[in-house]
């Protein structure tokens, strides 16, 4: 199916981007897990279609879905969130999803 600009070839490039940005992550370890197999687990999956939704201009979909695969990868991280951050997590959460629903009009224009 072509999108509005007439590139059919654009989920598939929107999908290899992601792939590929999520694989540097594994293979440089930027979250700090270990080995590679601790990078497919289903909050990557989360994470990794957050990535695909922000490459998709879908903003209020990538937050959602960051935040949920973060917050439940985040245990096994060594990088912790102090206590104060765990507090305002998810009321900053809402305030991003509704600047991204916010600022949606204008990525469409």
């Amino acid at each position: 199916m072509k999108d509005k600009h007439g590139n059919p070839f654009t989920g598939i490039a929107k999908f290899l981007i992601s792939l590929g940005l999520m694989m540097i992550v594994a293979k440089l370890d930027l979250f700090k897990l270990g080995d590679i197999p601790e990078y497919f687990t289903w909050q990557m999956l989360l994470i990794f279609f957050g990535l695909w939704s922000l490459i998709s201009l879908e903003l209020v979909s990538s937050v959602i879905l960051f935040a949920i695969g973060f917050w439940f990868i985040m245990p096994e991280m060594s990088v912790q969130l102090t206590e104060t951050y765990k507090k305002i997590y998810w009321p900053a959460v809402l305030v991003l999803a509704g600047v991204a629903f916010m600022i949606k009009p204008i990525f469409r224009n």
